[in-house]
């Protein structure tokens, strides 16, 4: 494999011509081009639900994520699930969410710093992103829904996440 720079416009134009979860920039751009696609010797088809039942799943029932008493820890160790997920239709959801005066997640700490007062950002674990951490678990939920949903994971398993974090709202 072969790194390649791109702008940022670019970059967003490539990740939304995503057919399907898991489409790599490599075949949306021989799609796009017209090349014919490599064949693959080995074949691993698993449908989208699966998928998402699977690496959610694991991680909700894992040790890590059940010890973990911190809400906003459980919050990033999701967002990090999503991202790993899918990075192309993550960093699509995750660019264009915002409010109206903050920026929510950002690849760099310093955009969300000057995005408002107090937004104390933590860094995403094994992604390029940083999120706003001074949030009340009510915008949190919000956060990890409208992601979700724009990443197209199944309303089950929204609402499963979405069941965790407000079980823990006092």
């Amino acid at each position: 494999m072969k790194t390649i720079e791109i702008d940022e416009e670019l970059y967003h134009f490539i990740a939304s011509q995503t057919k399907h979860i898991g489409e790599d920039a490599s075949s949306i751009l021989r799609r796009l081009l017209k090349i014919n696609q490599p064949v693959k010797t080995k074949i691993n088809v698993v449908s989208q639900p699966e998928t998402q039942y699977t690496l959610f799943n694991d991680l909700l029932d894992s040790d890590l994520f059940i010890n973990e008493k911190s809400i906003i820890s459980r919050f990033i160790l999701l967002l990090g699930a999503l991202y790993n997920y899918n990075p192309a239709l993550f960093s699509i959801a995750a660019t264009s969410l915002h409010g109206s005066k903050r920026q929510y997640l950002a690849k760099d700490k310093k955009s969300l710093e000057t995005s408002g007062k107090n937004t104390k950002p933590r860094e995403v674990i094994g992604t390029p992103y940083w999120v706003i951490s001074n949030t009340n678990t009510a915008r949190k939920i919000y956060i990890l829904e409208s992601i979700m949903s724009d990443m197209g994971i199944s309303e089950n398993m929204i609402n499963q996440v979405i069941n965790i974090f407000s079980s823990q709202i006092k």
